[in-house]
This record gives structure tokens, C-alpha cells and sequence, in this order.
């Protein structure tokens, strides 16, 4: 029923009792095809109680792909909870290392960016 859960929160958005989320999640057993995928959606890749990847277009280049492991086995990895609305929660950030260098956090379905998004991250030399 995730469709069901998207009408909920565009009712509750067009009634003002929440802001428009950025983002939103959508369950899928396998990943989705690139030309294929929308933007504000994050793909959560796995099945009945177990998710995968995290898979997302980049909020500032949407044709940068983000995929995020959400494999406890595997490094880096992030963790993914999403209100009854559909609303995501990433933790820890996003941190694009090439491309377009974004950095933010998503919460509560909401892209909060980082003071150093955009620029490339700075690796002290030893």
C-alpha cells in the first residue's frame, strides 16, 4: 500500500498540516533502471525484512545516481527509517566524493545541506 501512504501525505501537504517533503521512499525488490527513476524518490532495494541499497538522483545533479549500502556486513553503510508518511531519515550523511561533491543529510524527507556541499573534501596529507 505505498500508494495509499503517498495520498496520505500529499492530503496532508495540500492541508498545511506538513511541509512538502524533498524526498520520499518506494520499496523495490530489484534496482531501478536509471532512465527510469524519479526525482524526490529514494529506492529502498530488498524484501520482506531486509533492505539492501538506498538509491537515489542527487538532489542538486539529478544525473548523478547515489547508492547507498544498507548491508550491516559492509563498509561504508548507512541506515534508512521512514515515518508512517513515507518520509525518510538517512544516517549518517550523504558525501558525494566526486562529481558534483554534494554533501547533506536527509531527515524527515527533508535535503539539509552541509556548509562544504559542492566543494571537494579536503585530506590533510601526512
Amino acid at each position: 500500500m505505498p500508494w495509499l501512504k503517498r495520498i496520505v501525505c500529499h492530503i496532508a501537504v495540500d492541508l498545511g498540516f506538513i511541509d512538502r517533503p524533498d524526498l520520499t521512499t518506494l520499496a523495490v525488490n530489484d534496482h531501478p533502471v536509471p532512465g527510469e527513476m524519479e526525482s524526490g524518490v529514494i529506492y529502498v532495494v530488498g524484501g520482506p525484512g531486509y533492505q539492501k541499497w538506498a538509491i537515489l538522483r542527487c538532489p542538486r545533479h539529478e544525473n548523478e545516481i547515489i547508492q547507498l549500502s544498507l548491508m550491516a556486513g559492509r563498509r561504508p553503510r548507512w541506515s534508512i527509517k521512514t515515518d508512517i508518511l513515507g518520509r525518510p531519515t538517512i544516517y549518517p550523511s550523504v558525501r558525494q566524493l566526486e562529481g558534483s561533491f554534494a554533501h547533506f543529510w536527509i531527515k524527515s524527507g527533508r535535503v539539509e545541506w552541509c556548509a562544504d556541499s559542492g566543494r571537494a573534501p579536503h585530506y590533510a596529507s601526512f
